[in-house]
């Protein structure tokens, strides 16, 4: 008997997941305030979707989490990536610094959100600036591991053949260390969305964060758990394209 694909398995699992939480949500007697049904949940993501819901300004404060997004992701890959670079490629700088940042990165990012706050304010550019403290360092630590697991090998048959300091990073080293660079942008990506998500729930004016709470307040609960799948949707797509990117840059 053939086995079945794991996309397969993985839509069976997820469907009987969903059809035993459907059922347990209909017959028990737990209150609707604290579970809703997949299918009432499922209608308040296509009622968000078509702008019919009674969520207050849906793509005003989509928007406003992206742009977060957009912003802190964009500064998280490319801050991230150099750093990782430059620490790998520098002995003395990587043994100064990387203590500190893995000192930094233990640290529980949330005790710091109120110092940010209080010197940024509670706009736009505080949530961006968190979304970078919580996704960059798995990138920088990521980049960091890649480069330093490159083959000497590889290096000495460069040097051998004659390649400049250019040619070597960007032909060898540059396409070996991809692989792990890459799974740490991915990493990133969803630590920002964390990050960006987290500092709109401590500071409730705008985006994601604010409608869950408006959700969560008034105890709309069919709404809180579509707005909630509709953020997850976000991490799950920025996952597909980076699996897409890693499938062609291994071919």
């Amino acid at each position: 008997m053939p086995r079945p694909s794991p996309m397969v398995a993985r839509l069976g699992f997820i469907l009987a997941v969903l059809i035993v939480w459907e059922a347990f949500a209909r017959l028990s007697s737990v209150s609707p305030i604290l579970i809703a049904p997949p299918s009432a949940i499922l209608w308040q993501v296509v009622r968000i979707i078509a702008g019919i819901s009674t969520v207050p300004d849906f793509y005003v404060h989509a928007w406003v989490t992206l742009r977060e997004l957009i912003v802190a992701y964009a500064i998280t890959a490319i801050a991230g990536v150099g750093l990782g670079l430059t620490f790998a490629s520098s002995k003395v700088i990587g043994d100064a610094f990387e203590p500190i940042l893995l000192t930094l990165y233990a640290i529980p990012k949330v005790i710091l959100y109120p110092l940010v706050v209080l010197m940024l304010g509670v706009g736009l550019l505080p949530k961006i600036v968190f979304g970078v403290m919580v996704g960059i360092f798995v990138v920088i630590f990521n980049t960091a591991a890649g480069v330093r697991q490159v083959e000497p090998s590889y290096l000495r048959l460069a040097h051998a053949l004659g390649y400049r300091r250019a040619q070597i990073f960007f032909k060898v080293i540059l396409p070996a260390a991809a692989p792990t660079i890459l799974a740490g942008l991915r990493l990133g990506f969803g630590y920002t969305i964390i990050g960006v998500v987290t500092a709109e729930l401590l500071v409730i004016n705008a985006g994601f964060g604010f409608l869950i709470d408006w959700a969560s307040f008034n105890y709309f609960t069919p709404q809180l758990y579509a707005l909630i799948v509709l953020t997850l949707g976000i991490g799950v797509i920025g996952n597909s394209l980076f699996s897409i990117l890693e499938r062609r840059w291994v071919r």
